[in-house]
């Protein structure tokens, strides 16, 4: 039977390996119960990166993404690991893991502050929709909820209740 299984995917004409260069929009907010004693971390920042699928089947392939994000308060590294996408025609639709690593940020200090300080990394899920257009040119928008705390307090070490979620937009050009 696995040999049948595997003859009739061979068989398939598979699309090949593609890269993708992207850029675009981040639109973040912040939700929890101290998301009020949070300011700053709502501004819209500009992304670029790399996206690279790998076709399991004619319609399934695996996803992977990673984005330098750039905001007025901090830099940071999304990476989407691998996400299962299905696409059928131009349409796809993805899901995932997300994690993202905090590179810059005004508000990280040693631990010795008495105000809030930024932790250095993020961890969530994501869906998302995308659109192919002749072959070369692509939009998506992509929703992320992250689940660990943005926020430290650094008198006592526990984490405020306020986690990261933004919807991104993002344009691609395929490499090949």
């Amino acid at each position: 039977m696995l040999l049948f299984v595997v003859a009739g995917a061979m068989a398939q004409e598979l699309p090949s390996f593609s890269l993708q260069v992207k850029a675009g929009m981040q639109l973040p907010r912040i939700y929890g119960a101290d998301k009020d004693s949070i300011a700053g971390y709502g501004k819209a920042g500009w992304m670029a990166g790399l996206s690279a699928l790998s076709p399991l089947g004619k319609w399934v392939a695996l996803k992977h993404d990673a984005f330098l994000v750039v905001q007025k308060n901090e830099s940071r590294l999304d990476l989407f690991p691998v996400s299962i996408a299905y696409r059928k025609y131009n349409l796809e639709v993805f899901g995932g893991p997300y994690m993202g690593i905090l590179l810059r940020s005004d508000n990280y200090g040693n631990g010795s502050m008495d105000k809030g300080y930024a932790t250095k990394n993020d961890w969530g899920f994501t869906i998302g929709a995308g659109y192919t257009f002749r072959k070369r040119l692509s939009a998506e928008v992509r929703y992320v909820q992250g689940f660990a705390p943005l926020v430290e307090n650094a008198g006592t070490k526990d984490p405020l209740k306020a986690h990261r979620r933004y919807v991104a937009f993002t344009l691609g050009y395929t490499l090949f």
